[in-house]
């Protein structure tokens, strides 16, 4: 994919992508400068109509003279064709400034879009990126790790990302190793056939104190 917009940029892609067409689909990617580009990778869109035998770039989801990080996408699509993007945000060169997860949105298939909402805190230690996915009935839901408070975390939404519920608790009780590593979380979201959320995710306690796939299965609240 050549493209203007992507010119002397890096790829730094955590992909999400969501599917429109029989050879249609929309990739959620992200780049950042070859030069002096460090923690200032963007988050866009690109297009496949013909099956991924060529692609083409959309749009940025967060432009790119915002000068905060936006990566790692989660994106889910409501039922009235509404796409959301949950991106993962940091300031640039900033250990102290917590970092945290916004939300944006496109009511064109991802050519425009426009900010939603600041969706949950990810603490320091570089925080965590979201994951994201339409319930059933329409609600959002939207998980995410926070290495300040050392726990993972889930909210749901009922306006399609304009505002969110009070945090619940996943899990808690991780036990860094003994060189003090925090990485935990980068979860993953699905709702099973009998409605409930099944988080996946990254973890490690006393008992099993090398990091490992771990699932929380999430019944409170979910229809």
């Amino acid at each position: 994919m050549e493209d203007a917009n992507l010119k002397e940029m890096d790829c730094t892609t955590r992909t999400g992508y969501l599917v429109t067409g029989k050879d249609s689909c929309l990739i959620f990617m992200s780049a950042r400068p070859k030069k002096n580009g460090g923690g200032r990778d963007k988050t866009f869109v690109a297009e496949t109509t013909d099956g991924g035998k060529t692609f083409h770039f959309v749009a940025w989801v967060v432009p790119f003279s915002d000068p905060h990080r936006a990566v790692m996408p989660a994106v889910a699509r409501l039922k009235d064709g509404t796409i959301v993007a949950a991106l993962r945000r940091r300031i640039p060169d900033d250990d102290k400034t917590p970092c945290w997860v916004d939300c944006y949105g496109s009511k064109d298939n991802g050519r425009t879009w426009s900010f939603l909402s600041r969706a949950g805190e990810t603490g320091g230690e570089n925080g965590n990126p979201p994951a994201l996915v339409a319930l059933k009935d329409g609600r959002l839901a939207c998980t995410y790790g926070d290495r300040t408070r050392v726990k993972l975390f889930a909210r749901l939404s009922a306006d399609g990302g304009q505002t969110w519920g009070e945090e619940v608790v996943l899990r808690n009780g991780f036990q860094p190793d003994k060189f003090g590593d925090m990485d935990f979380g980068y979860p993953r979201l699905v709702q099973n056939n009998r409605g409930e959320l099944v988080a996946l995710y990254y973890w490690a306690t006393k008992e099993l104190p090398q990091q490992h796939i771990a699932a929380t299965i999430w019944k409170e609240n979910v229809k």
